[in-house]
């Protein structure tokens, strides 16, 4: 008796707040339209430093475009970590020869 009285609650509580499950939808305002998302703009991410501010003179990424921005940052990522073993791996040739 005392689980469905707590669940009971639960849907009172939930219906007198105004969320719907799990939708992020008010339940008394279906019609709302939510805030639009402000414009992307790349030179206020992180990684923009100064003096030079946001560097890209050959224009790749342009204002607006999230998906392409988040696309060559993770390609940057990857381009520095093997560029990082190359420089392991040259070091690591430099010292250690095999006999022959």
């Amino acid at each position: 008796a005392g689980a469905k009285a707590a669940a009971a609650g639960a849907k009172t509580v939930g219906a007198a707040t105004g969320v719907g499950a799990g939708t992020g939808k008010s339940v008394a305002g279906e019609g709302e339209q939510p805030d639009p998302q402000p414009s992307f703009d790349p030179a206020t991410e992180v990684g923009v430093t100064q003096p030079l501010g946001y560097f890209d003179p050959a224009g790749f990424c342009k204002v607006g475009d999230l998906a392409g921005f988040r696309n060559l940052r993770a390609a940057e990522i990857k381009h520095g970590r093997v560029a990082m073993m190359a420089a392991v791996g040259a070091v690591f040739q430099h010292y250690v020869k095999f006999p022959g």
